[in-house]
């Protein structure tokens, strides 16, 4: 990310619509001219904030993040005593919230400034949303303990993150005009949610709709799309979802019934995902398999519109499974594209 993603499909002889019309049609449950796969017309950027997470380093709010057994991307808050929350009644004394103004805006600025947007949108990541924030903080079990233990101090923490997401979002939008918002915050598992719809009704959903309204506010002269980041099981969550203003749900798993959300909320909510990288992202993958993979989604989930075929996850572990994966999305999304669109 950081650089367009290339488009897949037809040739730009062939096509009449750019990969950003053609990214709109679909998101809009329009009239694409082709197969939209892996967010192509859209320029994605990193979060500033988590370009550069690795092993053994404190982000901005001092979260120690590492690798786990058997991980291949680091992780908040796995290590012995790194807790920054250890006491989730005295989160004020604990944290220390970012500087805004401190923050390095000119790479995301330079690609924004860089991007031909006659033919891309410009897309803005921003990562650990506020539940993912909050296990960041003070780990996993203690977050979800903390809902239940001490409602009131977790609400107040929420808030606080709430307060600098929206201040981070305006920073974020006056250094790249963005198109769309991209949010990471999962969820779930692959099997279950994090916790009761009940519990994202009280806490995640009055919050997430506050950043929403603010993040589409940033401009009169354009519609900013709102794009939510949850590879995980999340059908519960659909309608509030769509009430509270998101525009497309990136990361979704066929573990979800996608084929029954496409009909039941057609025209309300776009889809991204439909591949089971959990099936096929290994180090001795098999191709065949790979190649087996992307066309079941293609075939199962193109024709009912309103998605873009993709890796929920945005892209595989292992690099030849990515290549894999690329080259057959980009052939059998043509041939798709040559049966179903005319």
């Amino acid at each position: 990310m950081g650089q367009p993603f290339l488009m897949t499909g037809m040739t730009v002889k062939e096509r009449e619509m750019t990969p950003k019309q053609n990214f709109l049609e679909t998101v809009r449950w329009g009239k694409p001219e082709y197969l939209c796969t892996d967010l192509n017309g859209l320029n994605l950027m990193l979060d500033p904030l988590t370009g550069t997470y690795d092993a053994d380093m404190k982000d901005e709010w001092g979260c120690q993040w590492g690798y786990g057994n058997r991980e291949y991307n680091p992780m908040p808050c796995i290590l012995p005593d790194c807790d920054v929350v250890t006491d989730i009644s005295q989160w004020k004394e604990q944290v220390t919230v970012p500087d805004v103004e401190a923050i390095d805006y000119s790479g995301v600025k330079a690609a924004a400034d860089q991007t031909d947007r006659e033919q891309l949108l410009v897309g803005m990541s921003c990562s650990c949303g506020l539940f993912e924030r909050t296990h960041a903080l003070m780990g996993f079990e203690a977050s979800l303990m903390a809902m239940l233990t001490d409602r009131e101090a977790y609400e107040e923490l929420l808030d606080c993150i709430l307060e600098f997401k929206m201040a981070y979002a305006r920073k974020l939008y006056d250094a790249t005009d963005f198109d769309l918002f991209y949010y990471h915050d999962d969820w779930g598992s692959k099997r279950s949610l994090f916790f009761s719809p009940e519990t994202w009704d009280e806490l995640i959903r009055p919050r997430e709709k506050k950043l929403i309204d603010y993040v589409k506010s940033f401009s009169d002269e354009k519609e900013i799309l709102f794009m939510h980041h949850s590879d995980t099981y999340l059908e519960p969550l659909i309608p509030g979802m769509i009430e509270i203003g998101i525009d497309i749900w990136q990361g979704a798993i066929p573990q979800n019934d996608i084929v029954g959300l496409q009909k039941r909320y057609k025209g309300q909510i776009a889809f991204h995902g439909g591949i089971d990288i959990a099936a096929i992202d290994f180090a001795e993958a098999d191709e065949a398999a790979i190649r087996r993979e992307v066309r079941r989604a293609v075939d199962t989930y193109g024709p009912n519109g309103g998605i873009i075929i993709g890796i929920p996850s945005i892209a595989a572990m292992f690099p030849k499974v990515e290549e894999v994966y690329l080259d057959e999305l980009s052939s059998y999304s043509r041939q798709f594209s040559q049966r179903h669109y005319k």
